[in-house]
């Protein structure tokens, strides 16, 4: 079966998601009215649902009542399938939802809000107000943090090495984008692999470049932070670096999607990638255990990375079983056990007691994670906010734009230009 792009998932999301508001449960009844059948999905690696379904193993050896059907797929087989399903009326009780996808659900009554359980069945104390802040929205606490990431480098030491190529990983140590440039310039005439995978497709990257010069991808209110002309120089500066071999070749750029099968370092054919910290588990479970972490160039003092929730859970305003969806959540969330199951596989725990229980006895992927957000402690700012209602279609639009770009079907200038039209008119509707 072919790739489902995020454009069309992203699409699909918007056009189910208007024809209805439901989000029906399955199974009845709450803690203490006989057995529950609850259902979870999320979208992820191999690595990520390891952990997860060994989590509400446990959590159901504690609540034999609660019996938790789980599943998870790819980012875009995952919404494609969750739009169905909510449109059919049949969804699940817990789920997965990113910056880009809880305002369209939480706008269109799909979600319950978690206000009333909020220091009650639903501890939520010891996460930081900034990721709590990512859950909201008009105010109102539609999902909690998962975990808590950061931008990162990751990048395989041999090939920069074999090439002389400096690439900072030292508490404190940073670099700009003309020493970035240089470095995977050097990798890319040095060997067989680009320096980095092109990361020219995500908006999420340009959003922290625009952070870098005092701007924003969206407004407040909800409207286009950015110009025509800031998104032409972003993707010039990039687009400076493909001849070398800097950047990825667009056949491999196209087929990006934010999945660790699809990376384009994983396939080894770029030496370096820009990512979340909370891909990193996913990252060594398919490469190998021998890769780095580094920030992001900036040009100024401020780095532009952000304490972000990597995904949110939510649960399901229909659900017949909100009290037993909401337990399963604040285990997730709270346990101890759970924290240590689940390690960095969406992030560092948003419980910050949880989050120095694990990084302090994490190996590995976990440790890679705590050791960078602890050495990039100081260079990460707070949160950049709930992304509006229109910005799953924004960010489709954006890398089926670039794609344009990089085949060479249309100009870096028309094509900012198209992005910006189009996503006024997105966040507008």
């Amino acid at each position: 079966m072919g790739r489902v792009s995020r454009r069309s998932a992203a699409g699909l999301l918007v056009g189910l998601l208007t024809t209805t508001a439901a989000l029906a449960g399955c199974g009845g009844g709450d803690p203490g009215d006989g057995p529950v059948t609850l259902r979870f999905v999320w979208w992820g690696n191999e690595d990520r649902a390891g952990v997860t379904k060994a989590a509400v193993d446990e959590f159901q050896r504690r609540n034999p009542d609660i019996r938790v059907e789980t599943e998870y797929s790819g980012y875009d087989a995952y919404f494609q399938k969750l739009s169905t399903q909510v449109a059919g009326g049949a969804g699940p009780d817990l789920l997965q939802l990113d910056r880009a996808t809880l305002g369209e659900y939480a706008s269109r009554n799909v979600l319950a809000e978690l206000d009333e359980y909020a220091g009650k069945s639903l501890k939520v104390d010891k996460i930081p107000a900034n990721l709590l802040e990512g859950g909201k929205v008009d105010g109102k606490q539609y999902s909690v943090a998962a975990g808590a990431t950061t931008q990162v480098l990751v990048f395989d030491p041999t090939h920069f090495e074999a090439a002389g190529a400096k690439v900072p990983t030292a508490p404190g140590e940073k670099w700009t984008w003309a020493e970035f440039a240089d470095a995977m310039g050097k990798v890319g005439a040095a060997g067989t692999v680009a320096g980095t995978t092109d990361f020219g497709w995500a908006v999420d990257w340009f959003e922290v470049w625009l952070r870098q010069h005092d701007k924003q991808l969206y407004t407040p209110e909800g409207e286009l932070g950015f110009t025509v002309e800031d998104l032409t120089e972003y993707w010039e500066m990039i687009g400076a670096l493909r001849p070398g071999k800097g950047v990825s070749p667009a056949e491999v750029t196209t087929k990006m999607d934010g999945s660790v099968q699809n990376s384009g370092i994983v396939t080894k054919q770029a030496a370096s990638e820009i990512g979340y910290d909370s891909t990193i588990t996913g990252y060594f479970g398919a490469f190998g255990p021998n890769l780095k972490l580094a920030p992001l160039p900036s040009d100024v003092a401020e780095s532009g990375m952000a304490a972000l929730p990597p995904v949110s859970f939510a649960v399901a305003r229909r659900s017949e079983h909100k009290e037993a969806a909401v337990k399963l959540l604040d285990f997730l969330l709270n346990d101890p056990e759970a924290g240590k199951l689940l390690g960095a596989s969406r992030g560092v725990p948003p419980n910050q007691d949880i989050r120095a229980q694990v990084c302090a006895g994490s190996t590995a992927a976990s440790k890679a994670v705590c050791d960078y957000e602890e050495a990039q402690k100081d260079k990460i700012g707070p949160a950049f906010g709930a992304w509006p209602t229109g910005s799953s279609a924004v960010k489709r639009d954006f890398q089926r734009t670039y794609d344009d770009v990089i085949f060479n079907r249309v100009g870096v200038a028309e094509a900012a230009a198209r992005v910006v039209q189009d996503a006024e008119q997105s966040l507008g509707s």
